[in-house]
């Protein structure tokens, strides 16, 4: 079959095939779906770590595919990372303001965040798994959970703009 044959498959149908057949064509689909999100979430919590990590998990995923038990690949494949980012013990590295470009403002202030803020607003943000999941992999109420993510919202624009309230808007201009 050839790469475009397996595009209209879910990723739970990809990977009982692959566990099935072990080929690799049926592999790559589900690697290139997840990849970046993965590389970007991983990357934002420890920069230090990520190749490591997800070197290991995708490698695990080739070697021993997991039984998903009705849960979403994709959402499997988070809560991997999460507990792997919870193994390590260091402290994620930050890059200081005044080497960040401008354009990496939004980068600069998530990395700021507390920890639980930061995983709960990149999994949401980033990763587009629902508040729900996220409190799933999290282990908390979704209620908790939705002041998490909103307390890390509030926390990346104060960062970004101040604590001084800024027009989304030029103001009109006065005849």
């Amino acid at each position: 079959m050839s790469r475009k044959a397996f595009q209209h498959y879910s990723d739970e149908s990809l990977l009982e095939h692959y566990r099935e057949t072990r080929s690799l064509a049926v592999f790559r689909p589900l690697y290139a779906r997840h990849k970046d999100a993965l590389y970007r979430y991983c990357v934002q919590m420890a920069s230090t770590s990520t190749t490591q990590l997800l070197q290991t998990l995708w490698q695990n995923v080739l070697e021993d595919p997991p039984q998903l038990h009705g849960r979403l690949f994709r959402n499997w494949l988070f809560i991997q990372v999460n507990k792997a980012l919870r193994e390590y013990s260091s402290p994620i590295g930050q890059t200081s303001s005044q080497m960040m470009p401008e354009q990496n403002k939004v980068i600069a202030a998530i990395q700021k965040l507390p920890l639980l803020q930061r995983n709960v607003l990149l999994l949401h943000m980033e990763c587009k798994l629902s508040l729900a999941t996220v409190a799933d992999i999290e282990k908390m109420s979704l209620k908790k959970c939705r002041e998490y993510y909103q307390l890390a919202r509030q926390q990346v624009e104060t960062l970004i703009y101040g604590s001084e309230a800024k027009p989304w808007q030029v103001e009109a201009i006065k005849e």
